[in-house]
């Protein structure tokens, strides 16, 4: 399908990195299943994959590793 954001390539499937945070609480989860526009970046995940996410972080499952994650201020 062509992509709804730049128009100019179709997206592909791909594994990626999935990333979001919760107040000072960091998930990422690896190999998630998303369409992916090589032009422009565009991911997009079905609802089931949304779904499957939302359990993920609500069961509270054991992580398969952890990593550490510097933070940094933007300062101007």
């Amino acid at each position: 399908m062509t992509c709804e954001v730049c128009g100019r390539a179709e997206r592909e499937r791909r594994l990626i990195r999935y990333s979001f945070s919760q107040g000072d609480h960091l998930t990422v989860v690896d190999h998630v299943p998303a369409e992916v526009c090589p032009n422009c970046g565009e991911v997009s995940l079905s609802p089931d994959v949304v779904e499957r996410l939302q359990q993920t972080v609500w069961q509270q499952r054991a992580p398969a590793r952890l990593i550490e994650t510097p933070v940094y201020e933007f300062t101007s």
